[in-house]
């Protein structure tokens, strides 16, 4: 179960103020993409929550238990797979195991295998591409003991039909295991595809301008992006970030 609330936070580098009061919550199991105009906050608002950054103001709770300014509560996922070259995939996978002294090798074969990378146990990253590193990042992530994980851009560095690829692996994998995911991306297409709820950042100083609850039924196809319904909600949402 993952429960999480922001509570009005607010994050200023002297006197660049970034994040002005943005406050919602992430219930258990949803998918939730928050996207905003370049530089509006969005992977500062993730090192808040993950306790990488403190904030000036505001509180922040997972399952009613508050974590303001503590890390280890949440599994981070970056733009790039962030692998340890001198580890193997399955070494890689059970990191986040490991530092909370539970490991457990016969899953991490069982979603490596889920995810097709099989037979790639003891390759190293520099031996994958960047499709297999996107998968084995995010391996990592869901075997962390964590029930929250935050994505930031992990698919930005693929090419549109190795992206389309992860996308729906993500989905399916996702499904299967129910964690919180809040993700953030540049990509509208993307995130109509992806998720349950919208969080639409304002330029910065970054408020909440948008909570949207998206309509689209699961399982979500491909078939799903030429609908006339999918392409109205692209327009609003291209439209209400042009805005700033």
């Amino acid at each position: 179960m993952s429960e999480l609330v922001i509570d009005r936070i607010y994050k200023s580098f002297g006197a660049d103020q970034v994040l002005h009061d943005v406050s919602f919550a992430a219930h258990d199991g949803e998918f939730i993409s928050i996207l905003g105009p370049s530089g509006s906050g969005k992977s500062t608002l993730f090192k808040v929550i993950g306790g990488i950054t403190r904030q000036d103001a505001g509180e922040i709770y997972i399952n009613g238990e508050r974590i303001t300014g503590k890390s280890g509560y949440i599994s981070y996922m970056p733009q790039s797979a962030a692998l340890m070259p001198w580890r193997t995939v399955l070494d890689n996978v059970l990191l986040g195991q490991e530092i909370a002294g539970k490991r457990d090798p016969a899953k991490a074969v069982k979603m490596l295998e889920r995810a097709g990378l099989i037979g790639y146990e003891k390759r190293f990253p520099h031996q994958l591409s960047g499709g297999m590193k996107q998968r084995v990042s995010f391996i990592r992530s869901l075997l962390s003991p964590q029930t929250l994980i935050c994505l930031d851009e992990p698919f930005s560095a693929l090419d549109e039909f190795t992206r389309f690829d992860m996308q729906k692996w993500l989905l399916s994998i996702w499904q299967e295991y129910s964690k919180t995911i809040l993700f953030v991306t540049h990509n509208i297409e993307e995130a109509l595809f992806l998720s349950d709820r919208l969080i639409i950042l304002s330029a910065k100083p970054a408020e909440i301008k948008r909570d949207w609850q998206i309509p689209f039924e699961r399982p979500r196809t491909e078939q799903l992006l030429y609908t006339n319904e999918f392409l109205q909600w692209k327009k609003m949402v291209y439209e209400e970030i042009k805005q700033g």
